[in-house]
C-alpha cells in the first residue's frame, strides 16, 4: 500500500526487498557447492539441536508473543497520543 501511494518508506523497503532478491539470485550459483557440502541432508531445528517439535514450536510462539507486548509497550510509550 505504501509504494502504491508513493511514501518513502515504502518505496525503500520495496527497494530492499527487490535489491535482496536480486543480490541473492546473482550469489546463488557461487554459494550452492557451500550449501550443499554437508551430508546432512535435510535437517530441522527441532533435529540439529536434539529438541522435541512441540518445544521449539511453543518457543517460537513465546517469542512471537514476547515481541508483539514489547512493540506495543514501545508504541505507548513513544507513540503519539
Amino acid at each position: 500500500m505504501a509504494v502504491a501511494t508513493g511514501k518513502v518508506d515504502g518505496m525503500v523497503y520495496a527497494g530492499g526487498l527487490l535489491t535482496g532478491m536480486f543480490v541473492y539470485a546473482e550469489l546463488s550459483p557461487v554459494l550452492m557447492p557451500f550449501v550443499n557440502s554437508t551430508s546432512m541432508g535435510q535437517v530441522t531445528i527441532p533435529q540439529y539441536f536434539n529438541l522435541p517439535v512441540l518445544g521449539v514450536a511453543a518457543a517460537i510462539v513465546v517469542m512471537a508473543l514476547g515481541g508483539f507486548y514489547g512493540a506495543t509497550v514501545l508504541e505507548r510509550k513513544f507513540g503519539n497520543k
